[in-house]
């Protein structure tokens, strides 16, 4: 939510924690007459009102951003090479979009406040502007939901505190150095794909699958990346070969869907076996198990 005097960043408060402490001073105040808060100096908006908007359901807002942006955008324009166009609050699904079978996109429907792409338009970095009411609980959650899905998309999020003002130069490095760092995607979120054939032989033949390798997926976000495609061909090509990897495979699926759904939404979990599996990922590279698209062979 936007202050409701300045524009600021207010989270769930019709004010911000600057114009709050103005209202307990007494300079801004909620007007009897309009309805709106706006500093006791001032008069009473409504007076201003134009008479031409009286009776219509929407009207245009006073501007698309704040004072405080404004500068920012300035500063950003400056920093980017002369070809590049730089869009403020723009929508994530005007510039991401989602390639999975579900039915919802409601994580899209996100403005960021700053979006640069190059001369053919392609986005190529994000700047959101944080105030201190971003590091209430669900600003912090709303935030860290936008950088997993520009990460996914492999698109940089640069964030610019306004407790440090305007530096023109820290500005400039940081643009320069998203430009020229290669693209890089993380894996955040498990891809949904259609459903398969329901007959038996298909279901017998894709069980695994299907079920899927359950704590990888669930630490590297996707069943298909580069991880957990080398531990799936470490499953099929060496554990399947042997009885006591065919009985761990057999222990670990029946075991580990119940792990997940008790344990797979904490952080604590996905810290834990990050390191383990990275380490054991890295030594099956070394023995030459590879780490490129993959089909489960049962």
């Amino acid at each position: 939510m936007k202050c409701k005097v300045c524009g600021a960043e207010s989270g769930k408060y019709p004010l911000c924690k600057s114009c709050n402490l103005k209202k307990e001073q007494g300079k801004i105040i909620k007007c009897e007459v309009c309805g709106n808060w706006h500093y006791a100096s001032q008069p009473c908006p409504s007076s201003e009102v134009d008479e031409s908007q009286d009776g219509y359901v929407y009207n245009k807002k006073t501007t698309l951003i704040t004072k405080s942006e404004q500068g920012y955008f300035s500063a950003i324009k400056e920093g980017v090479p002369s070809d590049y166009f730089v869009f403020p609050q723009i929508n994530l699904a005007s510039f991401i979009e989602k390639v999975d079978d579900s039915k919802f996109r409601s994580e899209l429907f996100r403005n960021v406040d700053f979006l640069i792409t190059d001369g053919t338009y392609v986005p190529r970095i994000v700047i959101e502007i944080n105030d201190m009411s971003h590091n209430s609980t669900d600003r912090k959650e709303r935030d860290e939901k936008v950088k997993n899905i520009c990460e996914e998309a492999g698109i940089p999020i640069i964030t610019l505190w306004t407790s440090y003002g305007i530096n023109q130069s820290y500005i400039n490095e940081k643009i320069a150095e998203a430009l020229d760092a290669p693209t890089k995607r993380v894996h955040h979120f498990k891809l949904n794909r259609p459903a398969k054939s329901s007959s038996k032989e298909d279901n017998d033949s894709n069980e695994v699958k299907k079920q899927g390798c359950y704590v990888a997926t669930c630490v590297y976000g996707s069943y298909d990346c580069p991880e957990v495609w080398t531990l799936r061909r470490f499953r099929d090509d060496t554990l399947s070969k042997t009885w006591f990897g065919r009985l761990f495979i057999r222990v670990y699926y029946a075991i580990s869907p119940t792990i997940i759904k008790w344990f797979g939404h904490t952080k604590w979990f996905k810290m834990f076996w990050r390191g383990r599996l990275d380490n054991l990922v890295n030594k099956l590279h070394s023995k030459g198990v590879e780490d490129t698209p993959y089909s489960d062979k049962y």
